[in-house]
């Protein structure tokens, strides 16, 4: 019985070592605006300046050609979130003032991407930056 434990505790532990992990891969932002998203469950890092930022959505642009813009969405707030902001700022309010601030001073940032489904605008999990040579993170 005790052979059988360990047998079925190693297969276990073998078929989740063998799951493929793949890190998310940095995608041009041109080909990115061009392209959107092809694929449902499609994970990529792109960096871009914000040209307007919302509580909903984030628009992003290169830094050179204006019209040239893409739409990410961003999570909606869950209970905990919105309860929390009655006593203080919770981490959306913050993300969306430092998105505000970046945007003024033309800082570059890096978002983690993921589509849902195809030619539907992605939605950001954390996005990040370099201050005073730190690299700053947010999470949603």
């Amino acid at each position: 019985m005790k052979t059988l434990g360990i047998l079925i505790a190693t297969a276990l532990l073998g078929g989740c070592a063998s799951t493929s992990y793949r890190p998310v891969q940095e995608t041009d932002f041109d080909r990115w605006a061009s392209q959107g998203c092809t694929r449902s469950g499609e994970q990529f890092a792109v960096t871009a300046q914000v040209n307007s930022a919302t509580r909903e959505n984030i628009v992003l642009w290169n830094g050179f050609d204006n019209s040239r813009t893409v739409s990410v969405q961003l999570p909606k707030q869950g209970a905990r979130s919105t309860m929390r902001g009655w006593f203080g700022k919770n981490r959306y309010e913050l993300s969306y003032e430092r998105l505000n601030e970046l945007r003024v001073r033309a800082t570059p940032i890096t978002l983690s991407l993921r589509c849902e489904a195809p030619r539907m605008a992605p939605f950001a999990d954390r996005f990040s930056y370099f201050e005073d040579g730190q690299r700053v993170e947010f999470e949603f």
